[in-house]
């Protein structure tokens, strides 16, 4: 059984099609890396998969369980609301821009979701959020506020707080874009942590680098298709697509 499978999804904003057929197979353990250019739909399928958005058509399967799919007229009929519910709590999710509550402290923000969602006693979830930010190396911000930390640092505490769910899926949408590279390395290096403890993982980026270091399988996404995927050291440094080719030579000119 994989632990995700997401197959033949469609999604339209207006006239624009952003995703064009787009299928995926995820094993347990596996790390994901998903490039291409801006515009490519690769944050859109993200948060299809964890119905942050909609599909106009497909199958999106979770450990099993169906999420979406096609109904007797082809458009997507999505599955009972407390079903998907209790389906998105198996997925984690990071943007790019770490979206803490900036009127909570560190240590808040992690306890509020497992107490509020999961109704877990306020004792354990206390135990668990500074356990996280142990793990993340952020133990000693457990007091302060977002304002007070860098860039990277509410980075590592958006990570822990997905991790506050114990998830069985990790999700990341660019989690690296708006940090400079100075920061970019301490958030890294925690998923790099998390890679090493067989967590699966997807995740979208821009850090070729980390993709091949770090994923099992790299996806190259270019207008709404996968144009390549294969083995890390495949795509990335023996591409088979020209469009590949292209990207690649772009984003590695650019470092």
């Amino acid at each position: 059984m994989y632990m995700l499978q997401a197959l033949d999804i469609y999604k339209r904003f207006h006239r624009t099609e952003v995703l064009r057929g787009i299928s995926l197979r995820v094993e347990k353990g596996e790390v994901i890396a998903i490039i291409g250019p801006s515009g490519s739909g690769k944050s859109t399928f993200l948060r299809c998969l964890n119905r942050l958005e909609t599909v106009d058509r497909g199958m999106i399967e979770i450990e099993g369980e169906v999420m979406v799919r096609n109904g007797p007229d082809g458009k997507a009929l999505y599955s009972d609301e407390r079903d998907i519910a209790r389906l998105r709590r198996k997925m984690g999710m990071v943007f790019q821009d770490f979206n803490l509550f900036p009127h909570k402290s560190v240590l808040e923000n992690l306890m509020l979701a497992p107490v509020i969602v999961q109704k877990t006693d306020a004792v354990l979830a206390e135990k668990t959020a500074r356990a996280l930010l142990d793990k993340v190396g952020l133990s000693h911000k457990a007091d302060q506020y977002p304002y007070q930390l860098s860039g990277g640092q509410q980075q590592r505490v958006a990570i822990a707080r997905a991790l506050a769910m114990n998830p069985d899926i990790m999700c990341f949408d660019e989690p690296t874009s708006a940090l400079d590279p100075e920061l970019t390395g301490e958030v890294l290096k925690v998923m790099k942590d998390l890679a090493l403890e067989h967590m699966t993982m997807i995740v979208v980026t821009h850090e070729i680098g980390f993709a091949r270091e770090v994923a099992n399988r790299v996806i190259f996404m270019d207008e709404g298709v996968i144009v390549e995927q294969g083995k890390a050291e495949d795509v990335l440094l023996r591409p088979q697509h020209e469009r590949t080719r292209a990207f690649l030579s772009k984003v590695l000119m650019a470092r």
